[in-house]
C-alpha cells in the first residue's frame, strides 16, 4: 500500500516489522495512540523538580505548555536515533523473552492432566520406571533444532535446468506412460507467459514478494512444483510445500522422496537428500485408522502402496499406555506428551524424541524438502519444544518453523490457502456452560488473582460485565424466556425439532425483522437494503456507554420522548446492580410498546429480539475491551498471563496482523446444547479478526518478517487466483506468471429444465432444489434423480460407450452428504437403472451413513480417499460439491476417466457464514489500494476502514435470501460459485480433455427475482472494467467464455 515500502532496505523492512511485533494493536489507532503516548512520556505527572534528585531527566520531551495535549515530543536520547530504536526493541527478542521449552519428565510418578470426555472426567497418575539406559530426564539437546536460513534476494530456477531434472526423475520408470514428465513441463513453458515477456526463461523468485502462477487445471502446475521440489535439493537448497490437505502432503511426500532417492543414485545429488510430511501430531491415529480401512484385506501378505505411502508414515503408537492408572481413558491423540505434573511443575514426556507421534516434527528439521497441508501451515503449533538458533523454545507455529527452516515457500491452490486463512481468522471461546470449568470467562476469573493488583483491577470491569452478560443470555434462553432466532413461520412446526436457536448469530443480524416490528412507518420491501435512518433510529435505543464511539454506528438521530422508558428500561436489563430485572424489563416493555405493536404476538418477538440484540451489543463491546486489556499483559512472562491470552488472543492470523480493514474484531454468537440444557448447555463466541488478505499477499514479506525476522520467496499455484469479486479466493498479489486456457470449446455449459411427472402432485412443474423448503428437499432430489436418469444420464453413458469408452462416466453433486443418498435414492427408482452407482460416505462406517441410503447391491459406499478408484467401481459418482471440486485426479491414465459432471443443486449461496462476512468486508477494503501504492497510507487506511464498515452495514442491512439480497452481494457470491465450478470442470479436463458442465436445479434459471445465473452472471461482467475483462481473458481464455456464453456475452466482447 505505501509506495516506498518496496523501496526500503531489507534492514529497515525488518526495523519497523521489530516494532510492529512488540505494539499493541490498538496503537494503530490515533486518538489511542495519543492518549497511550501522553500517558506514558509523563503528561498526567508531576513534573516539577525534586528536592532530593533536583531536576528529573526525561528520554522524550512534550511539546506543549500544556502536556496533556501535547501532539509531538522531542527525543533525548542522544546518538543514533534508529539504533536507540533498535536498543529498545531487542530486549524483546532476548531468548529469554520467549516461553522455554519444558522439561522433559523423569524417573518417578507424574499427575496427569484432567480431560472432559463427554460427561467423564478423564484423570490419573503415570509412574515412569527407572532403566540402564534412562536413570534421570533428558536434556533439552534432544529436542528438534533448527538454524534459520539466511536471507536470499532471490531464487532464480532456468526452464533449461528444470526440464533437463525433469528428463533425469522421469527414468526412474519403465513405462513409456509414465514419462510425463518432460513433456507436460515443455509444453506448459511454451504457452507460460509473464508480464514483461511472452516466454519464460528463469522464475525468479523473489523474496518479499507472494507471486502468483495462473494456469488452467492439468496443465502442468504440480508437476512444475514436483519438479521444482527436486531443483531446490540439488542446489543444496530447502524448500516447503503447502498443499491442500492431508491426503495431498502423503502422495505428494511418496512421490519426491522416490524422486531424490533416484537423484542421489545417478550422482545429480551429492548427498542424500529427504523430503518429510510435516502434519499435526494430535489427528495422526484417527487418520490412521481412516487409511487402514481402505486397505484391501482380501490380498494377505500385500501391503501395497497404500500402506507404505500413507499408514506407515501416519501410524504411532504411545509408550505411557502401559505406565498410567487413570480413571476413565485417554483417547488417541489426546495422550499427555506435555501435561505431566508434581506439584507445581509441568514436563513434558521422555519418550517424545522416540515416539512415532513427533517424528515427522523431527524429520522435517532436517528434511530438504518439508511437506505440509494449508490447515497445519495456518494454525498449526508445533507443541513440543524446538530449539531455534540454539535455543529450547515452547508453541513455535508451524508457520514459524516453516519460514525459518526453508529458502522458499510454494502454495498449490494458493486460492483455496487464502479461503483457509479466512476461516481460520476466527477463534473460538465458550462464554458460559452448564458444564463446571469449561467456560473461559470463569477460569479467567481465577487466573487474574495471580496478576499483580493494578493489573487485575484493568481486567475486573471487562471480565465481570463479560460474564454477567453472558450468563444472563444462556439462562434467559434455557429458560426459553429468550430464543435467538424468533420467527413467525408457520411450516416451521412441520420440522423435527426446535430450530428456534439454531445457527450463528450476530448482533445485528435480525436487525431487518425487528426495524419493521418496532417502526411501521418504515416499509422495507422484499430484497430493499435496510434505509440508515432505520439503522440509526434502532441503535438509538440501546442503552449510551460512557466515553465510546461505535464506528458502524448510523448518525444520531433523536426519538421522541415516548422511547424513552424503553432505553431506560434496556439500561435497567444491562446494568441490574445485583438485580434481575429481565422478566420485570419484558413486561415493562409490552406495556410500553403496545401503541406502537398492537399484535400481542408481534410485540413478544420484537421484545425477545431487541433483549437479544441488547445483551449481544454489550458482549461486542465487552469483549473487545477484554482483548485489549489482554493483549496488554502478553510480555509480562507469568503462566497465568499467558493463560489467559491462550484463550483470548486471536490466533493464527491475528497473532501477526491484530486488525483487518474493519478496524476491530466481529463477534458471532451460538447456544448448544439444549438437547440437555441442565448439563450441556453452552454459549460460544465466535470472533473474527485479522488481516487475512494481506497475510496471503505479505507471506513472504511482512508476515515472514513478524513471524521470523526474515523474508522469503513465496509461490503460489492456482487455476482461479485472480476473480475480483470472489471475496474469498481473490488473491490480492500479482499474477507474476500466467497461461492462458485456449482448448476450444474444452468447457460446454448448459442448463436442463426437469419436470416433475404426472402423477405427481407437483406434475410439470420444473423441479427446484435450492430455496425449496427443508421439509420438501428429500422428495424433490429423489424426483430430480430419477428423471435425470430417464432423461439423460442413461442417454449420455449410451453415447460415451460408443464415442469415447474410457470416459464413459459422470459425476452428480450436491451440497451435503445427506443430499447424495437422496439423489441416489432416485437413481435406483428410475425406470430402466443398471448402471454401477458409487455415493460419496464420510468414512467407512455404515452407523454414520444416511439412514435413507439405497442397499449396497445397488450403490457402493465410496470415501473421499477411494475417489481415484473410482473408475473401476462405477460408472456415477455422487458427492457433495465442496468435497470434489479441487485436487483430486479421477483418470484413466493421464486423461480424465470423467465426461460430464451435473450439479443436482444449486451451491448455498449464503451471506450469513460469518467467516463469509468476514472475507467480504475485508475485501472491500483491501479493494481500495492501487497495486502502485500511495504516498499518504494514513488517509489510504481511512477510506479503506470506511469502505470496509460500509460493506458491513450493507451486509447486515440486506435481506439474506439470494433471491432478494442486495445486487452487489448476489455477485460476489456467485463469482464464488463460479471460482468453484470452474475448479470443479478441472476434474474432468485432465490430459487435455474436454467436458460438459450440466445445471440442472431450475434454482439456476428461476428469473422471477433477476436472481437466475444468466442474470447476475450479466450485471457481474458489467461491472468488470476494461482492464479487468481483458485480465480475465487472459487468464482464463475457454474456461470464463463457457460461462459468459452461457450467459449470451460474446466473451470475446472487452469495451
Amino acid at each position: 500500500m505505501w509506495d516506498q515500502w518496496a523501496r526500503l532496505s531489507f534492514e529497515e523492512r525488518r526495523r519497523i516489522a521489530d516494532v510492529m511485533s512488540i505494539a499493541p494493536p490498538e496503537l494503530a489507532e490515533e486518538r489511542y495512540f495519543a492518549r497511550e503516548a501522553r500517558t506514558l512520556l509523563g503528561a498526567l505527572e508531576d513534573l516539577g523538580e525534586s528536592e532530593e534528585s533536583g531536576p528529573e531527566l526525561r528520554r522524550f520531551i512534550l511539546v506543549r505548555e500544556n502536556p496533556a495535549q501535547a501532539d509531538a515530543a522531542y527525543p533525548n536520547v542522544g546518538g543514533d536515533l534508529l539504533g536507540h530504536a533498535d536498543r529498545v526493541t531487542a530486549r524483546f527478542r532476548r531468548p529469554s523473552s520467549r516461553r522455554k521449552a519444558l522439561e522433559f519428565a523423569g524417573p518417578g510418578t507424574w499427575k496427569t492432566r484432567d480431560l472432559y470426555v463427554g460427561q467423564e472426567m478423564v484423570h490419573g497418575k503415570l509412574t515412569i520406571p527407572v532403566y540402564p539406559h534412562f536413570k534421570a530426564a533428558p536434556k533439552h539437546d534432544v529436542l528438534p533444532a533448527v538454524t534459520t536460513r539466511p536471507y536470499q534476494k532471490e531464487i532464480a530456477p532456468t526452464v533449461e535446468e528444470l526440464k533437463s531434472l525433469a528428463l533425469a526423475i522421469e527414468s526412474r520408470y519403465k513405462k513409456e506412460e509414465e514419462r510425463y514428465l518432460h513433456f507436460t513441463l515443455s509444453r506448459l513453458f511454451e504457452h507460460l507467459k509473464a508480464a514483461d515477456t511472452d516466454r519464460i526463461d528463469v522464475f525468479r523468485m523473489l523474496s518479499g514478494h507472494t507471486q502468483i502462477l495462473n494456469a488452467p487445471t492439468g496443465t502442468g502446475k504440480s508437476v512444475l512444483v514436483r519438479v521444482l521440489a527436486s531443483w531446490f535439493a540439488v542446489k543444496d537448497l530447502r524448500v516447503t510445500l503447502v498443499v491442500p490437505d492431508v491426503k495431498a502432503t502423503l502422495s505428494t511426500v511418496w512421490q519426491i522422496k522416490q524422486d531424490l532417492e533416484h537423484l542421489h543414485d545417478r550422482g545429480e545429488l551429492k548427498k542424500p537428500a529427504t523430503c518429510a510430511p510435516l502434519m499435526s501430531p494430535s489427528s495422526l491415529y484417527e487418520r490412521t485408522l481412516k487409511h487402514a480401512s481402505l486397505i484391501n484385506e482380501e490380498d494377505p501378505g500385500e501391503w501395497g502402496e497404500r500402506g507404505l505411502r500413507d499408514v506407515d508414515r501416519l501410524g504411532h503408537g504411545c509408550a505411557q499406555e502401559k505406565l498410567i492408572e487413570s480413571a476413565g481413558t485417554y483417547r488417541r491423540g489426546q495422550e499427555n506428551c506435555i501435561g505431566l505434573r508434581q506439584e507445581k511443575s509441568y514436563a513434558a514426556c521422555p519418550w517424545i524424541p522416540t515416539c512415532g507421534k513427533f517424528a515427522p516434527v523431527y524429520e522435517a528439521c532436517n528434511a530438504v524438502v518439508v511437506v505440509t497441508n494449508h490447515h497445519n501451515f495456518v494454525q498449526g503449533n508445533v507443541r513440543i519444544g524446538i530449539q531455534i538458533d540454539e535455543r529450547a523454545i515452547r508453541d513455535v507455529t508451524v508457520r514459524e518453523l516453516v519460514l525459518r527452516l526453508s529458502d522458499a515457500v510454494i502454495i498449490d491452490e494458493i486460492d483455496a490457502f487464502q479461503a483457509t486463512v479466512i476461516d481460520k481468522c476466527a477463534s473460538q471461546m465458550v462464554l458460559h456452560s452448564r458444564r463446571p470449568g469449561t467456560a473461559e470467562p470463569q477460569m479467567l476469573d481465577t487466573d487474574a488473582k495471580r496478576l499483580p493488583t493494578k493489573t487485575e483491577a484493568s481486567l475486573l470491569n471487562p471480565l465481570s460485565h463479560v460474564r454477567l452478560m453472558a450468563e444472563s443470555l444462556l439462562l434467559g434462553i434455557c429458560d426459553n424466556a429468550l430464543h435467538l432466532n424468533a420467527r413467525d413461520d408457520e411450516r416451521a412446526k412441520e420440522l423435527t425439532r426446535d430450530y428456534r436457536n439454531d445457527g450463528w448469530r450476530l448482533a445485528r443480524s435480525r436487525d431487518r425483522d425487528l426495524i419493521p416490528l418496532l417502526f411501521p412507518d418504515t416499509e422495507l420491501a422484499e430484497g430493499q437494503a435496510i434505509p440508515r435512518e432505520a439503522m440509526a433510529r434502532l441503535d438509538a435505543l440501546l442503552p449510551e456507554r460512557y466515553g465510546t464511539i461505535d464506528s458502524l454506528a448510523e448518525p444520531e438521530v433523536q426519538l421522541g420522548p415516548e422511547w424513552n422508558d424503553v432505553r431506560n428500561a434496556l439500561s435497567a436489563l444491562v446494568g441490574p446492580r445485583g438485580e434481575d430485572h429481565r422478566d420485570m424489563v419484558k413486561l415493562d416493555l409490552h406495556e410500553l410498546l403496545t401503541a406502537a405493536i398492537p399484535d400481542p404476538r408481534k410485540r413478544s418477538r420484537a421484545i425477545n429480539l431487541l433483549l437479544v440484540r441488547v445483551y449481544m451489543k454489550e458482549l461486542d463491546q465487552s469483549l473487545d475491551a477484554l482483548r485489549e486489556k489482554a493483549q496488554q499483559l502478553r510480555h509480562l512472562g507469568l503462566v497465568s498471563a499467558h493463560r489467559i491470552l491462550d484463550s483470548l488472543k486471536p490466533r493464527a492470523i491475528a497473532s501477526v496482523l491484530p486488525l483487518g480493514m474493519v478496524g476491530r474484531s466481529i463477534s458471532g454468537y451460538r447456544v448448544k446444547g439444549l438437547e440437555d440444557r441442565e448439563k450441556d448447555a453452552e454459549l460460544s463466541v465466535q470472533a473474527l479478526s485479522g488481516d487475512p488478505h494481506t497475510y496471503v499477499s505479505e507471506l513472504g514479506g511482512l508476515v515472514s518478517l513478524l513471524t521470523a525476522r526474515v523474508e522469503r520467496p513465496v509461490m503460489g499455484l492456482s487455476a482461479t487466483a485472480f476473480f475480483p469479486q470472489a471475496v474469498r479466493e481473490h488473491v490480492h498479489a500479482p499474477v507474476t506468471w500466467w497461461m492462458t486456457d485456449a482448448q476450444a470449446r474444452s468447457i460446454v455449459a448448459e442448463s436442463h429444465r426437469l419436470t416433475y411427472n404426472d402423477e405427481h402432485r407437483l406434475a410439470n412443474d420444473p423441479i427446484r432444489i435450492a430455496g425449496t423448503h427443508p421439509t420438501g428437499k428429500p422428495e424433490a432430489l429423489v424426483e430430480l434423480a430419477s428423471r435425470l436418469y430417464e432423461n439423460k444420464i442413461s442417454k449420455k453413458i449410451a453415447r460415451l460407450r460408443k464415442k469415447d469408452p474410457k470416459r464413459a462416466r459422470v459425476i452428480l453433486t450436491a451440497n451435503s452428504y445427506d443430499q447424495c443418498a437422496w439423489l441416489a435414492l432416485g437413481l435406483t427408482r428410475a425406470r430402466g437403472f443398471e448402471h454401477r452407482v458409487c455415493v460419496a460416505v464420510r468414512n467407512e462406517d455404515p452407523l454414520t451413513h444416511a439412514r435413507h441410503l439405497p442397499p449396497e447391491d445397488l450403490v457402493s459406499r465410496i470415501t473421499t480417499e477411494q475417489f481415484e478408484d473410482f473408475p473401476d467401481q462405477g460408472d456415477i459418482l455422487i458427492a457433495p460439491l465442496s468435497v470434489i471440486a479441487r485436487g483430486l485426479n479421477i483418470v484413466v491414465g493421464t486423461r480424465s476417466a470423467v465426461e460430464s459432471i451435473y450439479l443436482c443443486v444449486r451451491p448455498v449461496l449464503s451471506i450469513e457464514d460469518t467467516p463469509w462476512t468476514y472475507g467480504s468486508v475485508n475485501a472491500a477494503g483491501i479493494s481500495t489500494f492501487t497495486s502502485s501504492g500511495v504516498a499518504d497510507p494514513v488517509p489510504a487506511l481511512a477510506r479503506a476502514a470506511e469502505e470496509a464498515n460500509e460493506q458491513l452495514g450493507r451486509i447486515l442491512r440486506s435481506s439474506p435470501q439470494f433471491s432478494t439480497m442486495t445486487h452487489i452481494l448476489q455477485e460476489q457470491v456467485v463469482a464464488g460459485m463460479l471460482v468453484n465450478l470452474i475448479q470443479l470442470a478441472g476434474r474432468a479436463r485432465r490430459g487435455g480433455t474436454s467436458m460438459g458442465l450440466h445445471l440442472v436445479d431450475y434454482a439456476f434459471q428461476d428469473d422471477t427475482w433477476s436472481s437466475d445465473l444468466v442474470t447476475v452472471i450479466k450485471r457481474l461482467h458489467s461491472r468488470w472494467p476494461t482492464e479487468v475483462r481483458q485480465r480475465m481473458n487472459d487468464l482464463y481464455g475457454e474456461a470464463l467464455g463457457a460461462f459468459l456464453s452461457y450467459a449470451g456475452i460474446d466473451p470475446a466482447e472487452i469495451a
